[in-house]
């Protein structure tokens, strides 16, 4: 992080300037003193050469022992000053105010100074940044020094112990009182001091982490291969989903809902049978608390600081999944949209293409959007971190759909989150959203055969029921002229009994009445189109013009002839 700095930019030129500045008065303030020192150094060197070149030792002044002890109490002096300064420095060098964190920075700057400081970690949105110039500091072997980590707002690291190789099997330094040694622990945002033997396992970003895997292909249970995008939002900075659940009297788990501006009451049945067996087992454990109220919806934010559970965030950093192809360690964000893909070809394996998108619904309702979808959001979301709230009656009746929620009326059990094993829980991951896009057919012509195929079968329909139609048509006409040939035939009757008439007037009556049922709208709808003409042939054929249309005997063919 300091390079490209000016030097006196960098943490370290401040202590080493201070340093600099008081060894200098030292040696200015006793320099007649140190150079008797140093005489003292020369005489100690020439008395153990002496032995082998024989020269004579230089004679010391009468009052060398009270020099060197007025140099040592100096030195003494000095050194206890420097570190109170370099104290009172480390009140202003970080945000520090417990007494134990104060003394861990002094600690610190303590290393530092003397160039045995284990490397010092910057947090940035999950990743982890460190100075170059201390990147080589953990090859050399000295992470058994105490390291320091700043973590930003918006992150937080899991660090572990581990042994040390045999060259460095020290004892570890004591554990600051007030803490509690552990294996592993989570460090939040601020400043972080790693102990004695403990190295970063990982970081994490407790921001919302959004995911998406395109191309997912899958089959449907007829065998058509569709293709969609697959996305999660999900994180690991805010608390969990509190539902609010109850038991009904034949001991069936349901989810209650309150509506946030009706105050109206909802019911589902749908949850997790894990989930719903677990529930059941823990209040037969549990008593309610009658102090506790209504666990508040809490609201979602992408902003700083970020709630995290040290517990799950171990489980996301240690729980890491392990690629079956190359064998290598996969992100923890990783695993939200790879479980979210597993559930929707699941799914949509169960179902068929016609059962998606239905031809033969004319409403506005969809399977797709109204029922796989929110299945699909609801079973993912299940998978994840999740909380519940048992809640319970005064009275000891069952909730009602469409009830208005007084909470002075019901008993509520302290909400509790949920245990049972589940592939994004095990790793302390809630998912906040997740979706998939249309599905797109691989086969362009699958859209144009279903539609070819339920045209078909409609086409199929329009004309049995067109058969129908004509059967009950012609049953119709066939009544109707059955009914015209009974009127006919009584007509026909009515003249053969007609006494006094010649056969040629008994033949001009039946044309006569033939004629005129023809004529008639409800019987003429029921001949076929060229009666009229064959009966006007008829007419023609029998009586030519010019005839007068009276019967041979001189009876006309209104009646019998009359008597002059």
């Amino acid at each position: 992080m300091d390079d490209g700095k000016r030097f006196y930019e960098r943490p370290v030129f401040w202590p080493r300037l201070i340093g600099g500045i008081f060894l200098l008065s030292f040696i200015i303030a006793f320099r007649s003193e140190i150079l008797l020192f140093l005489r003292v150094l020369q005489v100690i060197i020439q008395y153990i050469l002496k032995f082998f070149t024989y020269r004579p030792v230089s004679i010391l002044p009468a009052d060398t022992p009270q020099a060197l002890l007025i140099l040592s109490v100096n030195l003494i002096f000095y050194l206890g000053i420097y570190f109170i300064i370099l104290k009172w420095i480390s009140f202003f060098v970080l945000p520090a105010k417990a007494g134990v964190e104060r003394q861990m920075v002094y600690g610190r700057l303590l290393d530092y100074v003397l160039g045995i400081h284990g490397p010092a970690v910057f947090v940035k949105n999950g990743k982890l940044v460190a100075r170059k110039a201390e990147e080589s500091v953990e090859e050399e072997g000295k992470t058994r020094f105490a390291s320091l980590a700043l973590v930003d707002l918006a992150s937080a690291i899991v660090v572990e112990g581990r042994s040390r190789p045999p060259k460095l099997a020290l004892p570890d330094k004591p554990v600051p009182k007030g803490e509690i040694a552990l294996p592993i622990r989570v460090l939040g945002p601020g400043i972080g001091f790693l102990r004695s033997g403990e190295r970063i396992r990982g970081s994490v970003d407790l921001r919302k982490q959004f995911r998406v895997a395109k191309g997912v292909r899958g089959y449907t249970s007829d065998g058509i291969e569709l293709k969609t995008n697959v996305f999660v939002i999900f994180t690991l900075g805010q608390p969990s989903d509190v539902v609010t659940v109850f038991e009904t009297k034949e001991h069936a788990i349901c989810v209650m809902s309150i509506d946030r501006e009706t105050r109206k009451i909802s019911i589902s049945d749908k949850i997790d049978p894990a989930d719903a067996a677990e529930i059941r087992s823990n209040i037969q454990l549990q008593k309610p608390n009658l102090d506790a109220d209504m666990t508040p919806d809490t609201l979602s934010s992408n902003r700083p600081p970020f709630a995290y559970q040290a517990d799950h965030i171990i489980s996301a950093v240690i729980s890491q999944p392990r690629n079956a192809k190359d064998g290598k360690l996969e992100k923890w964000t990783d695993l939200p949209a790879q479980v979210a893909v597993s559930t929707l070809l699941d799914e949509l394996s169960r179902i068929s293409y016609d059962e998606l998108y239905s031809l033969e619904s004319y409403e506005t309702a969809c399977y797709l959007y109204d029922t796989f979808k929110p299945e699909f959001r609801r079973k993912v979301k299940e998978l994840g971190v999740l909380a519940y709230q048992f809640v319970q009656r005064k009275d000891g009746k069952t909730p009602q759909e469409g009830d208005i929620f007084n909470k002075d009326k019901f008993i509520f059990w302290n909400a509790t989150e949920l245990k049972n094993s589940k592939p994004i829980r095990e790793r302390g991951i809630k998912v906040i959203e997740c979706g998939f896009s249309d599905f797109i057919p691989s086969d362009s012509s699958i859209p144009d055969q279903r539609f070819d195929t339920w045209r078909a079968k409609q086409q199929k329909e329009v004309e049995l029921s067109n058969a129908e139609y004509d059967l009950e048509i012609m049953r119709e006409t066939n009544h109707a002229r059955a009914h015209a040939q009974r009127e006919i035939i009584y007509n026909l009757s009515q003249i053969f009994k007609l006494p006094g008439y010649t056969q040629d007037a008994m033949a001009i009556r039946i044309f006569q009445a033939l004629e005129s049922a023809a004529a008639n709208p409800a019987t003429n709808r029921l001949l076929p189109r060229d009666t009229m003409d064959m009966l006007k042939s008829f007419q023609r054929l029998l009586f030519p013009p010019g005839r007068d249309e009276q019967a041979p005997d001189g009876q006309s063919s209104d009646g019998p002839r009359q008597e002059s």
